[in-house]
């Protein structure tokens, strides 16, 4: 279910989605993931990474220009400048 999705992560031609039972191994690419989930609830946060902002239980400041997602199952997760962008326009920040 896509509501259970943690985050998906790029792995060479594949990538790897996180739910909280398991992960997943799907020979699709990143783009694919961001143009068919849902805009307003899977947020591409770093090249590699798309992120549930629903799991998100935490932002914090990470070195000078990134930041750290804390999800809710404890997984932490880098963005880039350009992902934290994108976050905080789907979080209205």
């Amino acid at each position: 279910m896509v509501s259970e999705i943690l985050y998906l992560q790029a792995d060479g031609d594949y990538v790897q989605i996180f739910t909280a039972n398991g992960k997943y191994l799907k020979e699709q690419t990143m783009k694919f993931f961001e143009e068919h989930l849902p805009e307003n609830q899977f947020v591409r946060v770093h090249r590699s990474v798309i992120v549930n902002v629903e799991m998100i239980s935490r932002i914090e400041l990470y070195e000078k220009q990134n930041q750290l997602l804390t999800l809710k199952n404890g997984q932490q997760i880098k963005t880039s400048p350009a992902g934290y962008k994108a976050l905080r326009v789907a979080l209205n920040l």
